[in-house]
């Protein structure tokens, strides 16, 4: 019995100069094949999550928003519930992430979840760690909580 042989493709993959110089002076005789399929990996198992999520369409979400002093409402479908469901969180239909806080009936949404992460940095809010977990697990994002040790 053989074993199965993957086999390889060659991509030129283009990077600016300024990109360049910082891969060679930060990561000098790094594997950037490597690096760079490990990327690819990660943005596919994105897209495959976000395949999931959006593949039943998405639903009318209304909730009353304190800082805009009325109801608002969007397409969203549900990635995230806190343990003690006062935080939910949805993809939305042009791919943000919404997450409301129906405690404080505060609406927030981030375009990306890179955005939610640098946001929460600066939030006088604190959202829910399992929800954030939820929602890195449910987009296919890698979290790590961040420790000021």
């Amino acid at each position: 019995m053989y074993g199965h042989r993957s086999r390889t493709v060659k991509i030129t993959i283009y990077v600016p100069d300024d990109l360049a110089e910082k891969i060679k002076d930060r990561l000098g005789d790094s594997n950037i094949s490597a690096i760079c399929q490990a990327a690819l990996r990660d943005e596919l198992l994105r897209e495959k999550s976000r395949g999931k999520i959006t593949e039943e369409g998405f639903e009318r979400v209304e909730v009353y928003d304190c800082d805009r002093g009325r109801d608002v409402a969007f397409q969203g479908r549900s990635i995230a519930r806190s343990h003690d469901a006062d935080q939910k969180a949805w993809l939305t239909a042009k791919g943000a992430i919404a997450v409301y806080d129906a405690s404080d009936k505060l609406l927030w949404d981030f375009a990306n979840f890179d955005h939610l992460i640098d946001a929460l940095a600066t939030m006088q809010t604190d959202f829910a760690r399992d929800l954030i977990l939820q929602i890195a697990d449910a987009l296919g994002e890698k979290y790590a909580e961040e420790l000021d040790i």
